[in-house]
């Protein structure tokens, strides 16, 4: 199996903490390519319920809080949603140039990542007085606070798992 698809197959699995049988490595790249984007996008749409179960739990909304926040946050989401595109385009990037990973292509991945951050914390300060037009303050920092966590956890899920360059 080639190191493209070992990347983004540990990134899946370990994030939703399954055990699946890899790929047979006689299969063509192209068609474990694919395969291990369907398991990307199946990933994600498990971890964004399993976020909206954890949010809807520890949260403790009102019903009068309920209508006006979970509008915002599907809204919230599909922004976040975009970043989170940018970000397996990153990393499918990096895979594929692991082995031969020059100056020029490190230096754009580089770049990428920096503006993938930008946007996470531009969306962060776009939605903050939203938020706080429809839950109290105390809400809407309890609410980051869980979106950081949940962040962190995913992130370090990939910090591990994807190698160093070299």
């Amino acid at each position: 199996m080639n190191k493209y698809v070992w990347v983004i197959l540990g990134v899946c699995l370990l994030l939703l903490n399954l055990s699946v049988v890899p790929a047979p490595a006689q299969q063509p790249a192209a068609d474990a390519k694919t395969e291990a984007l369907e398991d990307v996008q199946l990933t994600r749409a498990v971890v964004a319920a399993e976020r909206q179960a954890i949010i809807t739990k520890a949260m403790d909304l009102t019903p009068e809080e309920m209508q006006g926040f979970w509008p915002l946050y599907r809204d919230y989401r599909l922004e976040v949603g975009r970043m989170g595109d940018r970000m397996v385009a990153l990393i499918t990037a990096y895979a594929e140039a692991y082995d031969n990973l020059t100056n020029e292509t490190a230096d754009k991945l580089l770049t990428e990542f920096v503006g993938i951050e930008k946007e996470r914390a531009r969306i962060k300060a776009k939605y903050l007085p939203k938020f706080k037009k429809v839950i109290p303050a105390k809400k809407v920092m309890r609410f980051y606070q869980l979106e950081n966590k949940l962040d962190i956890v995913i992130l370090n899920e990939l910090a591990e798992n994807i190698p160093l360059a070299r």
